[in-house]
């Protein structure tokens, strides 16, 4: 029996690495699309805003997939094109790093890891094909190739004097920034010393869980959705200490409380929706919205329909209208989830379509950009490291 299965592993792993890439991406191009009723023309007075809005997006997974960020793509949400089109200043990246093969919103075991399979099939060095951590370094490494080779047209960004150094570019070039975001602590196992390479790699933000429970605290999705750990509270109370930010996205009731209460700096959440208008276990409930916003932190509505139970712009900006409502404008953002396996309204460039939605719920220019960047802007001027 042993050398059966041992034998499927390697015919699979084989056929991963022989065909795979091009299966790779026509799932990236089947994964990661647009709907396809998406309104084609904004108002002349959207367009005349966003040309002026300096738009910042809290999460974007195109590390994931094989694709060249400074070229411009025929799949998924995000290029280096795209972002300028879209009038986009400042893109999170998020780095995810393993994803059950159940993995789903109600609740998920931690078996048969799929992200393995995808590392083989976009020929990622063998380093990152079992090893999780292996795999968030090398997703570093590509965006830093990335930036070396942009001639400026993209940086890294981690710290507050890198942030002023870009917005203060931009009026010139149009340079675009760049922060890298780990979705989920699985990586680290118990070592608590990751976080500090994890860090030095360029990672400023730290989600505490993905799709399933971890060693540091429970997901959303998880098995059993427990709180921080012991360890957990070690690894909050480390990246506090070294200026990075928690995100709170995916994580489990029992995860958002404790951290509320042992963490010493504003967090953020990434990307999500809010139960008011779209129910289910993946989004925020007002309480939560608020006590967040109380913090100081920043709420990031995503732009997938289980986010916003609706596949329209206008969907995103109902979301966004009401997060304002409990959580203050000043509190409110943008996490697009773009090339994360989901299906959007638009991709990066068509990102003056949420504006004109804004525009028709209600919300005036300055609260437009406020949400459209201007709230995110301040939030990291604040808090990454000085230098």
């Amino acid at each position: 029996m042993f050398w059966r299965y041992l034998a499927v592993i390697v015919f699979a792993v084989c056929a991963a690495w022989f065909g795979g890439r091009s299966l790779a991406h026509w799932v990236d191009a089947r994964l990661n699309s647009t709907s396809a009723d998406a309104p084609l023309e904004p108002t002349p007075h959207a367009r005349a805003l966003h040309a002026r809005l300096r738009v910042v997006d809290l999460h974007c997974d195109a590390l994931l997939w094989d694709r060249d960020l400074l070229v411009r793509s025929s799949r998924g949400h995000v290029d280096l094109q795209r972002l300028i089109a879209g009038h986009v200043a400042l893109q999170v990246f998020s780095v995810p790093t393993r994803n059950p093969l159940a993995a789903n919103y109600r609740r998920t075991p931690n078996v048969v890891d799929v992200m393995a399979l995808l590392a083989i099939m976009q020929h990622w060095p063998r380093r990152t094909w079992f090893d999780p951590f292996a795999r968030a370094r090398f997703q570093a490494e590509k965006l830093s190739r990335s930036v070396a080779v942009s001639r400026g047209a993209l940086s890294l960004v981690t710290t507050r004097a890198e942030l002023d150094s870009l917005f203060a570019r931009q009026t010139a070039d149009g340079s675009i920034g760049a922060l890298l975001l780990l979705e989920g602590l699985h990586p680290i196992g118990h070592d608590l010393a990751r976080i500090d390479t994890l860090f030095a790699d360029g990672f400023r933000i730290f989600g505490i869980a993905h799709m399933f429970d971890n060693d540091v605290g429970g997901s959303a999705h998880g098995w059993r959705r427990y709180g921080l750990t012991a360890f957990g509270r070690r690894v909050v109370a480390r990246i506090d200490s070294l200026g990075g930010v928690i995100d709170l996205a995916h994580a489990s009731p029992a995860t958002v409380d404790d951290v509320l209460a042992v963490a010493t700096r504003p967090v953020l959440v990434s990307h999500t929706g809010v139960q008011a208008t779209c129910p289910g276990p993946r989004n925020l409930s007002d309480d939560q919205v608020a006590r967040i916003a109380a913090r100081g932190g920043l709420i990031a509505i995503g732009f997938w329909d289980a986010a916003v139970c609706g596949k329209s712009a206008r969907a995103i900006a109902h979301a966004i209208r009401h997060c304002v409502s409990v959580a203050g404008v000043e509190h409110v953002a943008l996490g697009s989830d773009f090339d994360g396996a989901v299906r959007t309204p638009f991709d990066a460039s068509g990102l003056v379509l949420l504006t004109d939605a804004l525009l028709q719920e209600g919300l005036s220019e300055r609260e437009i950009a406020l949400v459209m960047g201007m709230n995110a802007e301040r939030f990291f001027r604040d808090a990454l490291p000085p230098r």
